[in-house]
């Protein structure tokens, strides 16, 4: 359970990383809820979106599969070592956005998914190895629907996502050569809406409030050159990439202060980052599978000047690990 609502605040988090002005439509009793709210996003998003993206294009794979009829299937977890900030007991100021700190715990940013290869065209024969091979990607992310109390996360539509790539080989393993490729693979979520709340008292100028997230889209694109060697009973990898993270969603603040009613504002922001992806792994192979692991860091990427402080950068360095079972056909 613990799990599931540190992905919900996650998401909760995660809709944009570049925005335009970024101010919700209302008076200005909204305006630091919305300023909040988006600055809380730009934080949060980095972490989440590389939980998404992870390493490999399939763990413990460095070259392309040798042709037809050879199929890889990988579950992993991928955990980033980020923070989150503590968003329920911070009040909305209805006079106008200042800034605030808001607190933060060191929290691990989930991911669970699927990723397949399949065999396409072995390449061309070049001594002790093939060159120019073929293989389709394919990732699978689940994403549930979670209520739990102030979030309320709701998919809309099918609680699973796909994602599709190809990968593009320079060398095939062999027992002499090591496997190198080239590969592309884009891993999206679920669209969903997800709603959360402040419910501190009214005084003065501070007030409580809702924020909502409506029609949420995050897509992550990543290009990798990851190079592997298998020995008698464990292998290493190691890989370079980039990663493009892009999304976009649709924001509802609600402000209610001690008189006047409730206040509403609605926008709408979207994000593009772009950042450097550097991994290491290892594997133990057993007669039907093997056990797989990588740890890697992502790096650079801008993001606009938050008003509000969480303790680090949006754009911060973040490392991240991934375990996983990797079936072979």
């Amino acid at each position: 359970m613990r799990t599931i609502r540190v992905v919900a605040t996650a998401l909760m988090l995660a809709a944009a990383v570049r925005t335009a002005d970024a101010q919700c439509t209302g008076v200005l009793a909204v305006a630091d809820a919305c300023s909040k709210v988006v600055d809380l996003l730009n934080y949060a998003t980095p972490q989440f979106a590389t939980a998404l993206a992870g390493g490999s294009a399939t763990m413990g794979q460095g070259g392309t599969l040798a042709g037809l009829g050879h199929i890889a299937v990988t579950v992993r977890g991928t955990a980033v070592f980020g923070a989150m900030p503590k968003f329920n007991g911070t009040a909305f100021n209805t006079a106008g956005a200042v800034a605030s700190t808001f607190g933060s715990s060191n929290t691990p940013v989930p991911m669970v998914s699927a990723d397949a290869a399949i065999g396409v065209y072995r390449g061309f024969s070049l001594g002790v190895t093939h060159v120019g091979g073929v293989d389709a990607l394919v990732s699978a992310t689940y994403l549930p629907n979670v209520t739990g109390g102030d979030l309320k996360m709701t998919v809309s539509g099918s609680n699973l996502k796909f994602g599709y790539g190809v990968r593009v080989g320079l060398l095939e393993e062999s027992l002499l050569a090591p496997g190198l490729s080239v590969s592309f693979i884009q891993r999206d979520l679920p669209v969903f809406s997800l709603s959360g709340s402040s419910t501190v008292a009214a005084s003065g100028a501070n007030a409580p409030g809702i924020f909502e997230l409506t029609d949420y889209t995050l897509k992550t694109s990543a290009i990798r050159l990851t190079a592997s060697k298998s020995f008698l009973f464990f292998g290493l990898n190691a890989g370079i990439g980039q990663d493009t993270y892009k999304g976009s969603s649709n924001v509802h603040v609600a402000v209610t202060p001690g008189v006047g009613g409730t206040f509403n504002g609605n926008g709408s922001t979207s994000m593009s980052m772009t950042r450097t992806n550097m991994f290491v792994g290892a594997h133990l192979s057993f007669i039907l599978f093997k056990v797989v692991g990588e740890v890697g860091q992502v790096t650079g990427g801008s993001t606009p000047t938050l008003k509000n402080n969480f303790g680090a950068a949006a754009d911060k360095a973040r490392n991240y690990a991934s375990v996983g079972l990797r079936f072979a056909l």
